[in-house]
């Protein structure tokens, strides 16, 4: 009965309805074949790649399960086992600290030596992402508090979730410092000495304040067309990952929550119409997402559950320039990123791979 209510209203006043919209990939986020044409660190199949970082003396280390893999000249090879899942990875120093899901917050030095450093409830489930800042101290994102979504992304969006908090850690005793986020999913110094964070699940990054992150102070990217990730700080700006991209048909179930409710309940969860890491190839999808394709062959202009994006921020916080997968191409779901030597290494789960773009090719979209 409520839905024909509502069908009635909006009859009456079709101003009344909240009608999501979708902006498109243009300027700094035009698509390209960046991500196709990057060079492969690390096969896909071996590992399942999901956050990257690099210590001081330049090592580049990722996270794959409840593994640390360290990237050698001669490939990877195993730093570290924890007792689970790591969830996010930053560094200090030469030393890497891990969140480990379910423990909390641990160090591990050049020698691969686990060492625990909090564990705090507050830090002990759902972390999506760390940084560093000034004094010691770690700024840490939970994305969801709730128990039925907590470390669930697609729920979390389906539910309309935005219990994730901000956490500050210092001397291993952790605070909360901002919370009701919908999503935090990345966090890093700006230029300023303020922090920028990513909250996925209202696709926008915006600036808060180091001594008091607990409100932003303004919005620098608002409605992109992608649901943001973590973000890495660099000289000239930000390169921030895009996990999941937006599409129009997930935009308008999301305001029909009875539906939402009937397909959570009744259909099969990979076959959820949610945007997800890596796209199958379902032929029960339903009119496969809107994709067309002719003779097979996904046309590059699709609609697609997934994408390869990774982009960068300038100083301004205007997006200058980005790094692209085609539609159908299998490089999809970008988790992590970080710069290496100059060069951007970006960490994929949807393909279990670890890339590195071509230097040539920033130098040219640097210029442009």
């Amino acid at each position: 009965m409520s839905s024909i209510l509502d069908t009635v209203k909006e009859w009456i006043n079709p101003d009344r309805v909240r009608h999501r919209s979708v902006p498109r990939m243009e300027t700094g986020l035009r698509p390209n074949l960046r991500l196709d044409e990057a060079e492969e660190l690390l096969a896909a199949g071996v590992h399942t790649p999901d956050d990257i970082t690099v210590t001081a003396d330049g090592t580049v280390v990722l996270s794959s399960g409840c593994e640390l893999l360290r990237l050698e000249r001669d490939g990877i090879r195993l730093f570290a086992r924890c007792a689970a899942r790591i969830a996010a990875v930053t560094t200090v120093g030469n030393a890497v600290v891990a969140a480990v899901e379910g423990t909390g917050l641990v160090t591990v030095d050049a020698s691969g030596v686990v060492t625990p450093l909090c564990a705090d409830p507050a830090v002990a489930r759902g972390v999506t992402a760390l940084t560093g800042v000034s004094g010691g101290d770690l700024l840490v994102t939970v994305g969801s508090t709730t128990a039925e979504v907590r470390g669930d992304w697609a729920r979390a969006l389906l539910a309309g979730d935005a219990s994730g908090r901000i956490v500050r850690v210092r001397d291993g005793a952790a605070t909360v410092v901002a919370e009701g986020l919908a999503w935090p999913s990345g966090i890093a110094l700006s230029s300023d000495g303020q922090v920028i964070v990513a909250t996925s699940l209202t696709h926008r990054l915006e600036i808060r304040s180091l001594s008091d992150p607990s409100e932003p102070v303004r919005s620098i990217a608002t409605n992109l067309p992608v649901y943001p990730g973590r973000i890495v700080a660099v000289p000239n700006g930000h390169w921030v990952v895009a996990p999941y991209p937006r599409n129009r048909i997930t935009e308008m179930l999301l305001d029909e929550r009875s539906l939402l409710s009937e397909m959570v309940e009744t259909i099969d969860r990979e076959e959820w119409f949610v945007p997800q890491l890596r796209s199958g190839n379902l032929f029960t999808e339903a009119m496969q997402m809107g994709q067309l394709r002719v003779f097979g062959q996904v046309k590059s202009w699709a609609p697609t559950r997934s994408c390869g994006v990774v982009f960068r921020l300038d100083d301004t916080g205007r997006i200058a320039e980005s790094a692209h997968a085609r539609v159908d191409s299998p490089r999809h779901g970008v988790t992590g990123v970080a710069v290496a030597d100059g060069r951007v290494v970006a960490a994929l789960q949807g393909h279990g791979s670890v890339l590195r773009l071509h230097t040539d090719e920033i130098s040219q979209e640097g210029r442009s």
